[in-house]
């Protein structure tokens, strides 16, 4: 019986005839299309429509986002695709270290925007030596236990010092339900998948976007930062007084009382007020 395919598994092209050129190029299921199934080539700006019998499951796909700084734009982060073979994590982390060459895989769950659960399952190295990517360390900051997109960036766990080196992206699916009910006074349990909107491909205008938001949602809390200091640091009209009153202390009485000069406005009394008001 002939495989069917979903939306976002990742394949290879094989036993093409006018298109040989296409055979062992690998690519990422976009939709069914009748018989057909359209299939985005990785490496060619270009979809196909092709049977499936000239397709190979590989694995579901994943984005990989390489190491980049923070202050790139959203169309310089470098994003490709490739795949995940194994759909569980312990099977997922001992691919990572094979095919990705990773010494110590973390993962962590993850939202997208509007997700209605944390759909995304984000994973790195955290003993690599690479450079830091700072942009991941931004857009993925350590999970809360009950937000699903934290307010403030923190580091990630497992590393000090942030991340090392490329994040892996892997769509999740809706989380399971159990329900436990009665039948003739006996408890019965029935599980199932939460009805949450899922698509399990991961493009790289959607990861573009959420990189983008981050960087914009970060630019915004700096200058809701520098404001706010900047209004800490205006002086205000009982301060401006205070500040008047402390200079007619010093310049004309010589200094407070005992010839003490004052440098903090807070020093003065509501006596000190009264006296110096009336002179």
């Amino acid at each position: 019986m002939q495989r069917k395919f979903n939306r976002g598994e990742y394949v290879r092209v094989k036993g093409l005839v006018k298109r040989a050129d296409l055979n062992g190029e690998e690519g990422v299921v976009i939709k069914e299309i009748g018989n057909r199934y359209e299939v985005e080539i990785v490496n060619k700006p270009s979809t196909f429509s092709l049977l499936p019998e000239k397709l190979e499951y590989l694995g579901q796909s994943c984005v990989v986002i390489g190491p980049c700084d923070k202050g790139i734009s959203s169309d310089e982060i470098p994003i490709y695709t490739s795949y995940l073979e194994g759909l569980v994590e312990y099977k997922e982390i001992q691919e990572l270290k094979s095919r990705f060459g990773w010494r110590r895989p973390v993962g962590m769950a993850w939202c997208s925007e509007n997700a209605k659960y944390k759909d995304l399952y984000i994973y790195y190295d955290s003993e690599s030596k690479e450079t830091v990517n700072s942009l991941a360390d931004l857009v993925f900051p350590a999970m809360s236990a009950d937000k699903c997109c934290p307010s403030v960036p923190v580091n990630m766990p497992g590393r000090e010092d942030g991340i090392r080196g490329s994040v892996v992206i892997i769509r999740q699916e809706p989380p399971q339900y159990v329900d436990h009910f009665m039948v003739n006074g006996v408890e019965q349990t029935k599980t199932g998948q939460r009805d949450f909107f899922f698509d399990r491909l991961i493009t790289h205008t959607e990861v573009r976007s959420m990189f983008n938001k981050a960087i914009k949602h970060q630019g915004n809390h700096s200058h809701h930062e520098k404001v706010r200091k900047a209004q800490e640091k205006k002086p205000t009209p009982q301060s401006a007084q205070l500040d008047k009153l402390t200079k007619m202390f010093n310049a004309k009485l010589g200094g407070g009382p005992g010839g003490v000069k004052f440098h903090d406005p807070n020093d003065i009394t509501g006596d000190m007020y009264e006296y110096l008001l009336g002179k």
